[in-house]
Formats: C-alpha cells, sequence, structure tokens
C-alpha cells in the first residue's frame, strides 16, 4: 500500500501587494524558496517572522502554518510540528489544510486514533465551506487517501478500503490510488473474501476470467459441488467470482506436471481431484489422491476417475503407506492446514524414493499476515500458521535439497503499507522499484533469483530428497 508524502501536493498560493506588504511578503517569498529548496531549518525560521510580523488573516496564513508545520516534522520535531498548526486556531475555524498537516504529525508520532479524527477534521464540509481558494485535495483525496493507510495499519480493511474508494472517485488515476487499488484487490483474494467491486466492473471481469479459464482449463467441471473457500472446486462459480484463486492453483499443477512422466506420484491433500488428473494427464504412470474429506474423494473419484488414479482417505501426517513408495510427491497449499508442517515434511521424505522429488507450496507470511507472529491465528481461518520464506526453507532443509524457490502472485515492496511506513518514517520518498524485473503475466510461477524489489504471496518449492550417507 502507498502512503503519499505530505509534501507532495504543495499549493502555490498567488500573492498579492493588496494583502500583504512588500516587506511580509517578501519574508514569506523567502520562506517559500528555502522551503522548496528542502532548507526546511532555516525556512522554519522566516515562516516564523512572517507569522508573526504580518499577523493577517488570509489563505498565505494558513499556508505558512502548514508549511511551518512540515518543516518541523521533517527535522523530527513533531512536538513543535503540532504547536505550531494549533495556533493557527487563534484565526477563528480549523482550516482543511492544517487539520491534514495535524494528521500528518501525528502519524509520525504513531498515534494514528488521533491523526484519524484530524484526518477526518479535513473532510468536515462545515470547516471546508467556511475557506475559499484552497487546494481542495487537502480536503478531498489526500486525507480519504491518509485515513485508508490508517485504517489499514490498525487492521481494519474495510474501514480502510471505503476510505480508498472515497479517495478514489476524487483522483482515480493518481499512482498512490491506482498501487492501493492492487493491494486491496491482493488482499481480498490472499484472505479468501469476495472483492468489492463496481456491478460494472464485476460482470466484465467475470466475462474476462471465464474466457480465459475456459482457454486453459480442459477438464470436467463440478457444478455441483459448493466451494467453501477451504478445497478449491473448477466450476462456474468459482470462474466467474475466483477466477484468479483458479489460476494460482493450476498454475502450480503445471509446474508439476514437467517432472512426473512415467512416474509414480502422490498427491497429498488432492481436495477436488482436479490436480491428480491433470498430473495422469502429462503422463504418469500412477496417481494416489489422498485428503482427509471423504465428500471430496466422492466427488473426486465420479469426476475425474481414471484407471491411473486412486482417490483415498488419508491424513498427511498419518499415512499408513510404505517406505519409498513414490517417485513424486505434490503438496499445494496443503502444509498450512496441518498441526505441524515438520511432521508432514519428514512423512514426505520417508515415502519417497532416494531420488525423489518433493513439490510443495505455501503461502508467504510476510505478505499475507505481515503483522501476525508464527504462533497466531493467520487472518484465513482455515490455516493452522504460515510460514515466512526464511522460516519455510529452513523446514525444507531438514530433509531435502532445493533444486528452485518459485514465487507466485507478486506484490512489490513499493506497494507494502509497511515498506511505504518505514520510508517514510526515515525520510526516503515512495518511488517505484528501480530494478527491471520479468514481466509477469497473471499468476505464473516465477523464480525468485530472477526478481527484486518484490515478495510472492505464495512460495514453491522444488525439493529432491537428501541422500543419506552410511
Amino acid at each position: 500500500m502507498y502512503n503519499p508524502d505530505a509534501t507532495q501536493a504543495n499549493h502555490q498560493p498567488d500573492l498579492q501587494e493588496s494583502q500583504l506588504s512588500k516587506t511580509h511578503l517578501n519574508l514569506l517569498n523567502y520562506a517559500n524558496f528555502l522551503y522548496n529548496q528542502k532548507n526546511h531549518e532555516n525556512a522554519a525560521v522566516f515562516y516564523e517572522k512572517f507569522l508573526q510580523e504580518a499577523k493577517t488573516l488570509n489563505e498565505e496564513t494558513f499556508e505558512a502554518y502548514g508549511r511551518l508545520t512540515d518543516c518541523y516534522v521533517t527535522s523530527g520535531d513533531v512536538d513543535k510540528a503540532l504547536l505550531s498548526a494549533f495556533q493557527s486556531f487563534t484565526y477563528g475555524i480549523p482550516h482543511p489544510v492544517i487539520c491534514y498537516k495535524i494528521g500528518n504529525a501525528f502519524v509520525q508520532k504513531s498515534q494514528l486514533n488521533m491523526a484519524i479524527f484530524w484526518f477526518d477534521m479535513a473532510t468536515k464540509e462545515t470547516i471546508a465551506n467556511e475557506h475559499v481558494n484552497y487546494d481542495a485535495s487537502f480536503a478531498q483525496w489526500l486525507p480519504h487517501l491518509q485515513l485508508c493507510v490508517c485504517y489499514e495499519m490498525l487492521g481494519d480493511h474495510t474501514k480502510a478500503y471505503h476510505h480508498h474508494s472515497l479517495a478514489q472517485k476524487y483522483n482515480p488515476d493518481h499512482p498512490s490510488i491506482v498501487l492501493n487499488q492492487k493491494y486491496f484487490e491482493t488482499l481480498f483474494r490472499t484472505n479468501g473474501e469476495p472483492y468489492p467491486r463496481t456491478q460494472e466492473k464485476a460482470e466484465g471481469s467475470k466475462a474476462n476470467d471465464t474466457a480465459s479459464m475456459e482457454n486453459k482449463v480442459e477438464i470436467a467441471e463440478q457444478n455441483d459441488v459448493v466451494f467453501t473457500g477451504e478445497r478449491l472446486v473448477i466450476n462456474d462459480t468459482v470462474k466467474k467470482n475466483h477466477g484468479d484463486v483458479l489460476e494460482e492453483h493450476l498454475n502450480r499443477y503445471r509446474l508439476a506436471q514437467h517432472f512426473v512422466k512415467d512416474k509414480r506420484v502422490l498427491d497429498a491433500a488432492c481436495g477436488a481431484g482436479y490436480g491428480s488428473k491433470m498430473l495422469q494427464a502429462a503422463g504418469a504412470s500412477h496417481v494416489l489422491g489422498v485428503d482427509i474429506d471423504e465428500a471430496s474423494l466422492v466427488n473426486a473419484r465420479k469426476t475425474y476417475g481414471h484407471d491411473q488414479i486412486e482417490y483415498a482417505y488419508g491424513n498427511v501426517n498419518k499415512l499408513e503407506l510404505e517406505d519409498k513408495s513414490f517417485d513424486i510427491i505434490v503438496s499445494f497449499e496443503t502444509i498450512e492446514h496441518i498441526n505441524d508442517g515438520s511432521v508432514w515434511i519428514k512423512e514426505s521424505s520417508r515415502l519417497l524414493k532416494d531420488d525423489g522429488i518433493f513439490i510443495v507450496s505455501t503461502p508467504n507470511r510476510s505478505q499475507t499476515n505481515p503483522v501476525k507472529y508464527f504462533v497466531e491465528q493467520p487472518q484465513n481461518f482455515h490455516h493452522k500458521y504460515e510460514y515466512t520464506i526464511t522460516e519455510f526453507v529452513g523446514e525444507l532443509l531438514k530433509e531435502y535439497d532445493i533444486l528452485e524457490l518459485y514465487g507466485q502472485t507478486f506484490v512489490s515492496d513499493y506497494s507494502s503499507i509497511q515498506t511505504q511506513a518505514i520510508r517514510n518514517a526515515i525520510g526516503l520518498k515512495s518511488t517505484t522499484t528501480p530494478y527491471n524485473n520479468p514481466v509477469i503475466n497473471g499468476h505464473e510461477l516465477i523464480e525468485l533469483g530472477k526478481v527484486k524489489d518484490m515478495n510472492p504471496l505464495y512460495v514453491v518449492a522444488v525439493c529432491k530428497k537428501k541422500l543419506v550417507l552410511r
């Protein structure tokens, strides 16, 4: 998520000698010159001098108070910034620009509820209507954009999206708002929530998603099976409403298809069974799909049954199968659903032949639940926990050599709310990534070694069972 620099909408007032004496005008012009040169320390001196001597009520006065507040925030003296802003209240009703600047100051103090109060004040018509000839963005999209950021930092996605939508109405093409739109699309998809869109946009998107899926998926649908959010099924409802999630799952199995020809394969937590069918169609000699949901297995046998596919009940942490039974084990979006991922990793190694391949995927907690610890419940209530990439790799290396790590559904660092909050706090501007990353089409898998300044929502590891020396 993108948090705009508070100084990016610098309104340049039209100064008129009829409003200010020449001396005062020179003071203000010089202060503005220093401000625009980012010489904030000296600019503050001349803004203070102007405000002490001019004692004039006009837009230039409020602009000076606002910029003086910026100067003190930039220099790190947030308390002095607030004092300067509150001094403007001696002229009467608070000004939208000042309310906005106060909100920014409280963000710097990490007092988000106070920041929310003042950003909200900036949008009030009773305040805005009392002032004229000022940059209306300070009463419109800018405070709503900051309200979006504050609520998101507090974990209130609904209110954050509400204010994003309001900001979007005023300035839909601003880079900050475009990036936030992408952020929310990713957020709602990751949490398994329906993404709120206008009816017109939703219908157009559904049509495109359906067309895309029909071109790429040539296996039977399960239109009599309800998608609950836990086990993905291929049907018309999922294609229309969750086409992105479907594409993510299919791309993982497409990767696995490259490894399975003439191999005996275990599809762990096979769910609806479409993945097992894809593996068989890619040339696997035999596929065993196991799952703990009997209803899914019944539907899988009915829809995707084949002489080379067997569907059976099984808990992946307690599979009653012989050692070294399989050449390949596929485990997509499974490990986060079970109580102890390390147990499953060890169990998968037991079941693989000495040169066996383990292909496994999981969400990346640093993106899907960035403020939560490993022991805390993820937002997706179907998950027991989620790994960061480092934690995931650490678990795998106990039993496997990692041949390749892939990322899927990437989020650029410059659109991350956490990145932007830290960059703003240390005075770094919010910019797009300078690294020349490869073009990523949709939810394709990309080798992590090929990207920088980006993080995936999902990571897929291709592993080879470690050779045990006797």
